[in-house]
């Protein structure tokens, strides 16, 4: 399948541009090279934040309701292919990523400053104040990674 990967049981469209991810993964790694690890993490969370911004906004959704962060999310991940599950719990949203969208960074990067870069800006634009926790990490060994996000007291 070239560039695409099929991925079985979730809620994406069961084929992954791995293609778009690879040129992520190949852009970090040389912007890192060249301008240092704290620059190139800067680069891509000011990245994700203008890219994600104009999916979600162009979505529409109602800032600190949970049912619309799913939504939002699950429909930007599913026309990525991106597996995903995102399971609401009351006043906590479980944020699972069934496959790794980007398993060339792993060991290059540290798993909490990469997914720090779109998943903080996620929150805070969908959600408001907002916190995060990772459970699991497919980095880690871990069978998917877990992301708990829970509104702030």
């Amino acid at each position: 399948m070239g560039a695409l990967r099929r991925a079985e049981g979730h809620t994406g469209s069961g084929i992954m541009n791995t293609a778009f991810f690879k040129s992520i993964e190949t852009i970090f790694l040389l912007y890192k090279e060249k301008h240092g690890e704290e620059q190139a993490l800067a680069f891509f969370r000011e990245f994700f934040a203008t890219r994600l911004k104009a999916v979600y906004d162009s979505m529409g959704f109602e800032k600190g309701k949970p049912e619309d962060f799913k939504r939002v999310v699950e429909e930007n991940d599913k026309n990525l292919g991106l597996p995903v599950e995102i399971i609401l719990e009351g006043n906590k949203i479980i944020y699972r990523f069934l496959e790794d969208p980007f398993p060339g960074l792993r060991g290059q990067v540290d798993a909490e400053k990469w997914d720090s870069c779109f998943m903080d800006f996620k929150i805070s634009h969908i959600l408001g104040d907002w916190s995060r926790k990772v459970t699991k990490h497919l980095w880690k060994g871990d069978p998917y990674t877990e992301h708990v996000i829970e509104k702030s007291s």
